[in-house]
């Protein structure tokens, strides 16, 4: 008995001496990955919209980025086709945008391409008072609408949607959801457009009403936020717009099995109760797309849907003329 108990004990001591030398191959793994993670700039830093920042955020807090051998270094997204042009005139060459700005600079001779849609469907609405008179898109018509700035997507919408539904709404620039909620409290506009998940608890509390679902006009399939990267790192470094394709969709799933974490991340990030950023978080997760390819199964469908829409809105100019399957590169995909 004596023989077996001690034997008993050696196995022990070896699984535990086993255990702790996997624990320090691991600690050093991450050490040398940190060491020799390839360093670069990257587009996609957002104070205010989730679908970038907490990206970032859990990217890094869970190191899936130095996992994968990278470590960005995040600069502001660009908010516009032209601000995506300066930053690949300054030397970033990858990251996260706002889909119609690839294709937009890629019609005005910036060598960009798109290489993953981790964002479908568009998670935009219209927001209107609780009480007023406005029950769908039609009554939009002749009313003033807020938007973000007339670079941005919102204003795209606002124009998509007078072509669509054949009214005239005015968009009115305002800026951010703070802004746009005093305006409509002041009735100096009629409604707002927000993509923001932190709308949400404001129509629970009954400050706002819901009015229109923008994803239930635009085109399909879609992808509202995407992956980018310029022709010559595709070229030159395929092995790091891979990595980092893999990453993101990597941090995008990570995202969507631990909402709880997420969460956390928001609430650090935005200083918003707990409760608000698990609203947030819930509605990103159901548009995320850890497939990379949009709100469908192909790519270069969703990019094309969002393509539609820019050009349905009005925003591309007359003669301006995209070959999407050259704006896509699909082969970084999972």
């Amino acid at each position: 008995m004596k023989d077996y108990a001690k034997a008993a004990e050696e196995r022990e001591a070896k699984l535990r001496d086993l255990r702790n030398r996997r624990h320090q191959l691991e600690e050093s793994f991450r050490l040398l990955s940190r060491i020799i993670a390839e360093q670069f700039k990257a587009s996609g830093q957002h104070s205010n919209f989730e679908w970038f920042f907490l990206l970032v955020d859990a990217g890094t807090e869970q190191g899936i980025w130095a996992r994968n051998g990278l470590d960005p270094e995040f600069v502001p997204t660009a908010a516009s086709a032209s601000q995506l042009k300066q930053q690949i005139g300054s030397g970033t060459k990858m990251g996260f945008v706002n889909t119609a700005e690839v294709l937009l600079a890629r019609s005005q001779g910036t060598p960009v391409k798109v290489v993953a849609g981790y964002f479908g469907e568009t998670s935009a609405k219209i927001y209107v008072t609780p009480d007023g008179p406005l029950r769908t898109g039609n009554d939009l018509n002749g009313k003033r609408v807020g938007i973000l700035a007339t670079t941005h997507t919102s204003y795209r919408a606002v124009s998509y949607l007078n072509a669509k539904l054949g009214i005239n709404s005015e968009p009115v620039v305002l800026g951010n959801l703070a802004n746009n909620m005093t305006a409509l409290k002041s009735g100096k506009i009629d409604a707002f457009y927000s993509a923001e998940g932190a709308a949400l608890p404001l129509v629970e509390s009954g400050e706002i009403r819901l009015l229109l679902r923008l994803a239930d006009v635009y085109p399909k399939p879609y992808t509202a936020v995407v992956v980018w990267a310029t022709d010559d790192l595709i070229q030159q470094n395929p092995d790091l717009v891979r990595a980092f394709v893999k990453a993101t969709l990597q941090t995008v799933q990570n995202i969507k099995e631990n909402p709880e974490h997420a969460a956390d991340l928001v609430a650090k990030r935005t200083n918003a109760p707990k409760g608000t950023a698990d609203k947030i978080v819930a509605e990103l997760n159901k548009v995320l797309r850890a497939s990379g390819r949009g709100s469908g199964q192909d790519l270069v469908a969703a990019v094309a849907g969002n393509w539609r829409f820019t050009e349905e809105s009005g925003a591309v100019p007359a003669g301006t003329t995209v070959n999407v399957e050259d704006a896509v590169d699909v082969r970084f995909l999972p």
